[in-house]
């Protein structure tokens, strides 16, 4: 009884843990060109995998709460992962039917696409800071990382959510 009352609450958590990992196990100072976007991988997986229960909603808490944690301008994250929650809620049911494989390009693009949002709203805010390294960096970063934290993912949604 206690595991179906936090069926809902498990992407939140997942990505919870994910915001975790990414903003205090790996400091941005040393990590700030290879850091992958550990919240993306999960709100990517989660809207297409299960989009009853990973909208915009919980991609807009995330952000705020990432804005929060690592000091960016309140709601830069969030409005470019409710973008990036929103492009992957539309094209679910092609990204649904490819391969593997084929997802790990979607993802570095998703990632260019983040990190562009979010240097053009924060160079409206703040003026020009273009840092090359980061749009080389963290889409392959993340690449490299998502088959790892997609298996972690995969084992929670059969463990926890496959019973219903």
């Amino acid at each position: 009884m206690i595991s179906f009352l936090l069926v809902p609450w498990v992407p939140l958590l997942t990505v919870w843990i994910a915001l975790v990992i990414q903003e205090l196990a790996l400091p941005f100072a040393a990590w700030s060109v290879f850091r992958p976007d550990l919240v993306l991988i999960c709100l990517f997986y989660w809207r297409l995998y299960r989009s009853d229960l990973c909208g915009p909603v919980l991609a807009f808490m995330v952000g705020l709460l990432l804005d929060i944690v690592s000091g960016t301008p309140l709601g830069l994250n969030a409005f470019s992962k409710v973008v990036m929650v929103i492009l992957v809620g539309h094209f679910s049911i092609r990204l649904r039917a490819a391969e593997f494989m084929h997802l790990l390009p979607v993802m570095m693009l998703l990632v260019v696409i983040d990190l562009l949002i979010q240097l053009l709203l924060f160079s409206a805010l703040r003026g020009n800071e273009f840092f090359l390294p980061l749009f080389f960096g963290r889409p392959i970063a993340t690449m490299l990382l998502m088959p790892m934290v997609v298996a972690i993912l995969i084992y929670i949604q059969k463990s926890w959510l496959e019973y219903e």
